[in-house]
């Protein structure tokens, strides 16, 4: 039994109308897929998270303005969609140790992950599952700092941990963002 095809597709025209009608669907439903829920794409690994970019943008801008002379350092390296590593340095002048209190040149260097998790509570489960030799810091997040800045609110779910062997390790949880990191202070000569 053959199939009969409609009148439309039996000439080279109607096909290709077909076929430009069929790609307009396909891109229509990309686009309102990327407006109604723009991390869509960074869960599919398709694209940067979104959120996580404009985070690690706005903290770059900080970081510049509250150190445009001594800035030394500034790494992006994007892990997968969803994480990212980032690394930076700055030198001040300050009190050294408790050994020797003069002033000295300090350098002081951080390095972190990031990741999003898109939900409050998977961020929690995965900061609950790696802070047991942390000591809780902090849970209120102060106003004004690049998660502010680039959210337009602060954060309503704030976590600050820091290892208790005082190592410089730390963790730190933004509604669904976790940051695992570490921080370093050279003390010059």
């Amino acid at each position: 039994m053959a199939v009969s095809l409609p009148a439309f597709f039996r000439t080279r025209n109607g096909v290709i109308a077909a076929i430009v009608i069929a790609i307009l669907l396909i891109l229509a439903i990309f686009a309102v897929t990327w407006i109604v829920d723009p991390d869509f794409y960074a869960r599919l690994g398709l694209r940067h998270d979104v959120s996580l970019e404009k985070y690690v943008d706005t903290l770059h801008s900080v970081t510049l303005e509250q150190h445009p002379q001594n800035l030394t350092a500034w790494s992006v390296t994007w892990l997968n969609t969803t994480a990212v590593r980032v690394s930076w340095a700055f030198t001040y002048l300050g009190q050294g140790n408790e050994t020797n209190n003069q002033t000295r040149l300090i350098l002081y260097e951080e390095s972190f992950v990031m990741t999003n998790f898109f939900g409050t509570k998977t961020a929690s489960a995965y900061v609950g599952g790696i802070n047991s030799t942390y000591k809780l810091m902090n849970t209120t997040y102060g106003s004004g700092g690049a998660f502010e800045r680039a959210f337009g609110h602060p954060a309503s779910t704030y976590a600050e941990y820091k290892d208790q062997a005082g190592q410089g390790n730390f963790i730190w949880q933004f509604d669904q963002f976790a940051q695992v990191g570490s921080l370093t202070r050279t003390y010059s000569a």
